[in-house]
């Protein structure tokens, strides 16, 4: 389904993948800083043309659009099944499972965390949970392109099919014994991030072969859950260096 995705970093990456499913760029007459975008869509020869804010505004339903917009549909989901056989022959492999993350803007920074770190995809509830849509890819800042994703209707069996597949599971938890600088990864490795007010939820933190806590130095008690997916991400990252092999 076409829909307004809009933003400087998201169109731009938009443009970047997927120019052919792209049918209209939409565009501020009085912005300055569009040339390289409007370059690439004309090079992709697609039909452009120029509005007022105001139209621009009531297109997105008066969101940060940055003056440019780009008629085209989300990108697509994968199945689980597809995402774990295209994991079946690297050497490592990192999935993030998400557990309650409602809002869309921790939703979009946790997507682009995750492709940043060079994770494999991410796997988010269908119920309970932020949806796919033009805000969470704006802030993603158009990392939505570039990192696989699925939609799963139960996240516990969901975490049960990886671990049958060879991924060790890592949940979060700040009462967890171990920390996570004592954590040595598997190569193979699925990390559930839970949301800051709610945590994970216990049956899905049962089902987790390790739980570990991100030490607090200071005052305040709790990481939000970008933050927190971006530290451990990074750490796994750092045991295997490269996420293309």
């Amino acid at each position: 389904m076409t829909q307004f995705i809009y933003g400087i970093h998201p169109v731009r990456e938009l443009l970047k993948k997927r120019p052919a499913e792209v049918s209209e760029i939409i565009f501020s007459r009085k912005q300055t800083d569009l040339e390289d975008i409007i370059l690439m869509a004309q090079k992709a020869n697609l039909k452009i043309k120029s509005a007022s804010k105001e139209e621009l505004d009531h297109l997105t339903g008066g969101k940060e659009h940055q003056g440019i917009i780009a008629k085209a549909p989300l990108p697509k989901s994968f199945s689980l099944k597809e995402i774990i056989e295209k994991s079946a022959n690297k050497s490592n492999s990192v999935l993030v499972f998400l557990d309650q993350i409602e809002d869309p803007q921790n939703l979009g920074a946790i997507i682009r965390n995750a492709e940043c770190a060079g994770a494999d995809a991410l796997i988010i509830p269908e119920h309970k949970s932020a949806k796919i849509t033009p805000t969470v890819h704006k802030a993603s800042a158009g990392a939505l392109e570039w990192i696989a994703f699925a939609v799963i209707p139960n996240l516990v069996r969901a975490i049960e099919i990886a671990k049958s597949n060879g991924f060790w599971v890592y949940g979060t938890s700040p009462n967890a014994q171990t920390t996570l600088w004592e954590t040595k990864f598997s190569a193979k490795s699925a990390i559930i991030i839970g949301s800051e007010a709610k945590g994970i939820r216990p049956l899905v933190q049962k089902s987790s072969d390790f739980q570990i806590s991100i030490p607090i130095y200071g005052n305040i008690q709790s990481l939000n859950a970008s933050s927190s997916s971006a530290i451990i991400l990074y750490h796994y990252r750092s045991q295997f260096p490269n996420p293309r092999l």
